[in-house]
């Protein structure tokens, strides 16, 4: 059961994350205004001056993605499983992530001895969980790097593993341990585009939400694997779907929410967000 400070905080971010919903939704009926979309397609120096904004708006709506799944998750009530489809989940995420990746000049690649495979997973959580992994993993490699996303089954025990590797600059030893413990210090490196410094906390109440856990692997210099460890289980009991708890995106491809803090002002033109 929550205590009173879980409690209060929960409600907080949620406050927090509505009152920044309505000021978004306030700059996205400006913009548009100011640039309209169909100008905006035949006018390239319009569109460009347009993505910056859109890219400062986009990532403001990742950070209230992040604040309302932290506040659902730290709800303490747990959350449903359904049995779903894992690899088509995470190979549609990479597909429709490909050509924002191409903008970093990063090669991103899905792997998969399995075609399909459904197991008990809560979808909206292990798609949130997946790109994150994936932005972390593209400010990391670097230009003419590469990303590699992997599914993988351990038999006989049961076990589903989603990774996320890269080559890029990797992380110091002594940061290794701590990384999924609490919410990072941001300002560390004003330089490097972010979120909140909530993505691996929530990373990994959303793996202890599966019954797994998640795993880090680093080297300085050569890059860094995220692995995902959850329990190769179907729900033979579910009744029920999941609850409709999801991060509204306004229409636009979850892909350039998902990633906004990683890509440049390019990938916010306007024929990305239609």
């Amino acid at each position: 059961m929550r205590n009173k400070e879980e409690e209060n905080m929960s409600v907080l971010l949620n406050n927090l994350a509505a009152q920044f919903r309505e000021e978004v939704s306030e700059l996205y009926l400006a913009g548009r205004r100011l640039a309209p979309s169909k100008k905006r397609l035949s006018a390239p120096s319009m569109d460009r001056d347009a993505s910056y904004a859109d890219r400062s708006r986009i990532r403001i709506m990742r950070v209230i993605g992040n604040l309302e799944t932290y506040a659902e998750l730290t709800r303490g009530n747990g959350f449903a499983l359904e049995n779903d489809d894992i690899v088509k989940l995470v190979s549609e995420i990479c597909e429709g992530s490909a050509d924002l990746a191409e903008y970093l000049g990063v090669e991103l690649t899905f792997s998969c001895a399995e075609v399909s495979h459904v197991c008990a997973i809560h979808s909206e959580y292990i798609r949130q969980l997946t790109y994150h992994l994936l932005s972390n993993a593209m400010k990391s490699a670097p230009s003419g790097g590469r990303v590699v996303v992997r599914v993988q089954f351990r038999r006989p025990a049961r076990r589903v593993l989603l990774s996320v590797e890269d080559n890029g600059h990797g992380i110091a030893p002594d940061r290794l341990a701590g990384l999924f413990d609490g919410v990072h210090d941001m300002t560390e490196n004003p330089d490097t585009p972010h979120g909140a410094g909530l993505g691996l906390l929530i990373c990994k109440r959303i793996a202890e939400g599966h019954g797994g856990f998640m795993a880090a692997e680093s080297k300085p210099g050569k890059g860094s694997k995220f692995t995902l460890n959850i329990p190769d289980e179907m729900n033979k009991l579910i009744t029920f779907r999941q609850p409709d708890f999801h991060v509204s995106n306004g229409g636009i491809h979850p892909s350039l929410i998902g990633l906004s803090d990683a890509l440049p002002v390019e990938a916010f033109a306007i024929k990305n967000q239609m």
